[in-house]
């Protein structure tokens, strides 16, 4: 069992501003978390993570890519982005200052605005 305060705690965490996590959001996440397989997927992820990616191939990489990045993501540091942008040739990087790890839930407006600008310039 998962207590719903742990999902709380979580969602405020991958939140740049937490005093946008409402309860529906709580619940929302809550819902998910504990729906059959979730569990399982969850668990299944991070043993990959565990292991280390073999992130050597995202260098060969030869098409139009779009990182979008929250600078207050405190599960995943910028730096990788930076990397990403680095192995990438040609990649285009955005990142927003006040948003977490969820910058297309937290801000869907600017995220979307930002695809498009992508897409447009393609």
């Amino acid at each position: 069992m998962t207590p719903r305060s742990l999902v709380a705690a979580s969602v405020r965490n991958v939140y740049g501003d937490p005093s946008k996590v409402t309860p529906a959001l709580v619940d929302r996440y809550f819902d998910m978390t504990v729906r059959a397989g979730n569990r399982h997927a969850l668990v299944q992820r991070f043993l990959q993570s565990e292991f280390g990616a073999d992130v050597t191939m995202i260098a060969e990489l030869k098409l139009p890519t779009l990182i979008v990045w929250g600078s207050r993501d405190r599960l995943i540091p910028l730096d990788y982005a930076e990397r990403f942008h680095r192995d990438i040739a040609g990649s285009t990087m955005v990142v927003f200052p006040d948003l977490g790890h969820v910058p297309h839930e937290e801000d869907p407006v600017r995220t979307v605005a930002a695809v498009i600008d992508f897409l447009r310039s393609k």
